[in-house]
């Protein structure tokens, strides 16, 4: 899947899901699966992804996504979640990220700190030795909770 298909499918999904209450975090493929990534704020259960699975099926067999693969999937990210939009990382103010940022020329670097401050473009996080990194969103590689255990 291209990242075109997968922007598309997203934008495509995305506000039927928020009509119901249910966040699209990602679109991912695995070997001949497409699975679909959502949210709610409360927690999800099976029955959830249950319903949004007969939401989202006949609009992706409409627009023929599923031609390419045997299997869809609806589940929730899990505890090592990608944060991707600002509203990912605004739900975990407070909580340690580790965030990799695309730099020119193909660089990039990691970086781990507290979210302190979100906003429709940023994030600032506070690190461990005080000071505060600001990262533009559009820029972020990966970004995932720093699970401590």
């Amino acid at each position: 899947m291209t990242v075109t298909e997968k922007n598309t499918i997203f934008e495509l999904l995305a506000p039927i899901l928020d009509i119901d209450g249910f966040e699209l975090v990602d679109v991912e493929i695995q070997s001949q699966t497409l699975r679909l990534l959502i949210h709610q704020s409360g927690g999800l259960t099976v029955s959830d992804c249950q319903a949004v699975n007969r939401v989202v099926r006949p609009i992706l067999e409409v627009h023929q996504y599923l031609a390419s693969y045997t299997q869809l999937e609806v589940a929730s990210p899990g505890l090592d979640r990608p944060l991707r939009t600002a509203a990912d990382f605004q739900r975990n103010c407070g909580r340690t990220v580790q965030i990799e940022v695309d730099l020119p020329n193909d660089r990039n670097y990691q970086v781990q700190g507290d979210v302190m401050e979100v906003s429709d473009e940023q994030v600032i996080l506070a690190q461990d030795n005080g000071k505060q990194v600001t990262i533009t969103i559009s820029q972020i590689r990966n970004a995932q909770i720093h699970l401590k255990w």
